[in-house]
C-alpha cells in the first residue's frame, strides 16, 4: 500500500526496519505495516490510492490468467480501504482490485 506524508516528515520505526516519510513523496509499504502506521499516525499520514483517473486504460491479469485490457470509468473505496476501479470492457461494467491493475 502507498502511503504519504502530511505536513512535517519523519522516521516510522518497527522492530526489523526504518522509513523516512516526506510529504509529496509516497511509499509503498506491506498492507499490515501501512495500516498500523495509518492507525499510529492519525492525520500526519494519508493512503495514496491511485494516480488512475477515469478515461485511463488499464490492464489485469484475470484469475484463469488471461490479461484484460479496460477504460476505467469510475473509482471507489472500500470502508476497508480496499480500491476498486470500475471498467468498461466492450458493453459491461467490471470490478478490479486496484492490486491487480496496471496503467497502459
Amino acid at each position: 500500500m502507498k502511503v504519504e506524508c502530511v505536513g512535517k516528515g519523519f522516521v516510522y520505526t518497527w522492530p526489523g526496519g526504518q522509513v523516512t516519510l516526506e510529504p509529496g513523496k509516497p511509499i509503498d509499504l506491506p498492507e499490515e505495516r501501512a495500516n498500523r502506521l495509518l492507525k499510529k499516525a492519525g492525520n500526519r499520514v494519508r493512503l495514496v490510492l491511485s494516480t488512475l483517473q477515469p478515461g485511463d486504460r488499464i490492464t489485469w491479469t484475470r484469475a484463469d490468467g488471461t490479461t484484460q485490457h479496460g477504460t476505467v470509468d469510475y473509482l471507489h473505496t472500500d470502508a476497508d480501504r480496499s480500491a476498486w476501479a470500475f471498467v468498461i470492457v466492450g458493453d459491461n461494467w467490471v470490478a478490479v482490485n486496484l492490486k491487480f491493475v496496471s496503467q497502459v
